[in-house]
């Protein structure tokens, strides 16, 4: 079998590339088209290259001034004061001036509709405890996207704090990639909305990378759609956990859902294994085909990447169908936790897309109810605590 990295090295980003010329030159003859179905292509905002994104800034960044976080200041204060669980937090409890709703709720129309992420500036998470940070981010999270999703394997925890769990040390660890201080790969985290909230930032590297996976669509419809085949095609993905309990899935990384949509969930981890966690050998090995298709989407999403300018205490709202997201490596500097952030699963019920009967079982488990009495039961992690960072469902 080819040698497979989670996180390719330069080396192995120029192979893939004179491997990409060869194929031009040559055009191979299978390049016969899209798969059955899908569209020639993506026709939206959510398709866009660096050069363009960079230019529409307005369109991604909403500015929260003085009087905005007065009337968060005054919303938090009056959650705080019907002495409720988190799990109560709503538009209708968390409640703002109309003017800062209506533009929180623009949010969730650009990211599900729009250039697909918004970035919210302008709070100060020095200000508040670590209960109101929590109950800030749920408050304002609440008016853009008011359906939270749980993001561990049991179903039970809505809230995950994604740090550097190993601090400094090196060598391998049985983490996966979030939760190290390395280099996260170009994936999707398998939700609708993806939110973090920077309660702190390292001060060197760690920057949120993020680039339109709907434009690797569209450049592999123009040049490789053979390889758009193999992502559409079945997939046979590690969990990294016990078999009786979460056997390895069959998926495709890309779904079509309607004449004008495609849902991305990808990432290279259950294919490739990431330090201590290796993929079982007693699963298919990827082909080839496979091989270069997850190369092909890393290095064309690198390509067209760009950094976010997130700064401490910024929240980040992603569409996480149609763009993938990377991180840089980072170094803390010998602060353990420096780089801090919390991190949402959200749906939006009035702009949520239509999806096969794969995706819908997935997000019946994140967004539904935990309970056999069919209600849901959040557990909520204020604080960060060693162990935290294991059982999550998806972090790299």
């Amino acid at each position: 079998m080819a040698t497979l990295a989670y996180y390719p090295s330069q080396q192995h980003a120029s192979l893939f590339r004179a491997k990409q010329h060869q194929h031009s030159a040559n055009q191979l003859e299978h390049d016969t088209g899209v798969p059955d179905g899908f569209p020639e292509k993506l026709h939206s905002p959510l398709a866009w290259t660096r050069d363009e994104i960079e230019k529409r800034r307005d369109d991604w960044i909403v500015e929260l001034g003085s009087e905005d976080i007065q009337a968060l200041g005054q919303a938090l204060a009056s959650f705080e004061a019907l002495s409720v669980d988190l799990s109560q937090i709503s538009a209708e409890t968390f409640v703002l001036p109309a003017e800062l709703a209506r533009r929180l709720r623009n949010v969730s129309n650009e990211v599900y509709n729009g250039v697909g992420f918004t970035i919210v500036h302008g709070i100060n998470p020095s200000r508040y405890t670590p209960e109101q940070n929590v109950a800030l981010y749920a408050g304002i999270a609440a008016h853009v996207a008011p359906r939270r999703g749980f993001l561990d394997r049991g179903a039970k925890k809505v809230l995950c704090h994604v740090v550097n769990a190993l601090g400094e040390s090196a060598g391998e660890q049985d983490k996966t990639p979030g939760f190290t201080n390395g280099p996260l790969s170009f994936h999707s985290d398998m939700c609708e909305v993806l939110s973090l909230y920077a309660l702190d930032v390292a001060p060197e590297g760690g920057r949120t990378l993020v680039s339109s996976a709907w434009q690797v669509y569209n450049d592999l419809a123009a040049r490789r759609p053979d390889i758009l085949q193999t992502l559409a095609d079945d997939w046979v993905l590690d969990t990294f956990a016990d078999y009786s309990k979460f056997p390895p899935i069959s998926t495709p990384f890309i779904h079509k859902v309607a004449d004008d949509k495609v849902i991305w969930r990808f990432s290279r981890y259950p294919i490739t294994g990431f330090s201590a966690r290796k993929r079982n050998p007693t699963l298919p090995p990827p082909t080839p085909a496979q091989i270069e298709a997850i190369d092909a989407v890393h290095f064309m999403a690198e390509a067209n990447s760009m950094a976010l300018p997130m700064q401490k205490g910024d929240m980040v709202f992603i569409n996480d169908m149609a763009i993938l997201h990377a991180r840089e490596p980072f170094s803390e500097g010998g602060v353990f936790l420096q780089r801090h952030l919390l991190k949402f699963y959200l749906s939006d019920p009035e702009q949520t897309w239509p999806v096969p009967p794969a995706v819908a079982d997935a997000w019946k488990k994140i967004y539904g109810p935990n309970s056999e009495e069919g209600v849901r039961n959040e557990t909520w992690s204020v604080r960060w605590g060693a162990g935290q960072e294991d059982g999550w469902a998806s972090n790299g």
